[in-house]
């Protein structure tokens, strides 16, 4: 008997993200297959119900925590890369920087497209916005490859840069928004504001980062000064709010998802982690202060060595939090 094979609603590139589903049966001239026929379904086949409940509380943390990690790898690829172009540790950094847009391509297939027990985007409005992160990221990342091949730190190519890494931060800060949405009213008991705001922590500091290397290359000096003490601040705001937790009425400027509440930390074991990340937090905020206030490349590139060391350290600490949050 002929084989009708069904692909099941998901975003579908050529059709902008929007959800797609279609039937395919092969086509048989005496008894061999010769072809496939496929057709797709039309937007009103859509079941109706959602596909939300069926999501379990693994795939929504799994969810969560990929789209967070996103986050975390596009800016420090940005981040590695800066700091090439300022000539720190050049071959070090581009090395890095191709290891970490490798994942960031990764990761970023793995929730457009549901990998393993990451599902695929479960609204419309999460494929959007993880495609329009996407799209823009295709972009970002030839533009960063050939600015490193070329040697080219222009203004011009540095605020497209910038202008690139802040918008699918935007989005991805916008699609993890809307899992932990949609992860709460299907589960309200899981712990999926905690989750999306320990996920966030990770990308906060490469992306403070990111902000001073953007001022000492004297591209977009106010925007990112005043960027630049918004991730301090939505870092330490989350840190506390993590530890003692957030009531429904308490909105914090720099809050993820503010007015909704979170449970205060008692764990033994996550509070010593959030001890370590708070620690090394403050020494890796100090030392980006020092790449502010260099005033020879010397001191600016140490700093900025000793800044990427403690980041990675401080992110290190956050991933065990995590763990302990999950």
């Amino acid at each position: 008997a002929d084989v009708i094979t069904v692909i099941d609603w998901k975003p579908y590139g050529p059709s902008f993200g929007a959800l797609a589903s279609f039937l395919s049966t092969g086509i048989k001239k005496n008894g061999t297959l010769v072809g496939v026929f496929a057709t797709q379904l039309p937007p009103e086949a859509k079941p109706i119900c959602s596909v939300v409940p069926s999501i379990t509380a693994q795939q929504w943390q799994d969810a969560v925590a990929e789209t967070g990690k996103q986050r975390m790898l596009v800016q420090k690829a940005t981040r590695v890369y800066l700091q090439a172009m300022k000539g720190v540790d050049v071959e070090t950094n581009r090395i890095d920087f191709v290891l970490t847009v490798g994942d960031a391509t990764d990761s970023m297939r793995k929730t457009m497209k549901g990998y393993d027990t990451i599902p695929a985007p479960p609204t419309q409005a999460i494929a959007n916005f993880l495609l329009e992160a996407w799209d823009q990221w295709e972009v970002l990342d030839q533009e960063m490859k050939l600015s490193l091949e070329l040697k080219d730190a222009s203004f011009t190519v540095l605020s497209k840069v910038m202008k690139l890494s802040r918008a699918i931060d935007d989005a991805l800060n916008a699609a993890l928004e809307q899992y932990v949405l949609s992860a709460v009213a299907a589960q309200p008991t899981i712990r999926s504001i905690i989750w999306g705001v320990s996920q966030r922590q990770a990308s906060l500091v490469h992306r403070m980062a990111v902000e001073a290397l953007f001022i000492r290359f004297d591209i977009g000096v106010d925007v990112n000064t005043a960027r630049f003490a918004e991730s301090v601040g939505a870092f330490e705001v989350a840190h506390w709010e993590l530890l003692e937790g957030r009531s429904v009425s308490v909105q914090t400027l720099g809050s993820f998802l503010a007015g909704r509440a979170l449970q205060r930390t008692t764990d033994a074991c996550t509070l010593n982690a959030m001890e370590d990340v708070i620690s090394k937090f403050a020494t890796m905020k100090a030392s980006l202060h020092e790449v502010l206030a260099s005033n020879t490349t010397a001191s600016e590139h140490a700093a900025i060595r000793a800044a990427y060391q403690l980041g990675n350290v401080v992110s290190d600490n956050m991933a065990t939090a995590i763990n302990f949050y999950a």
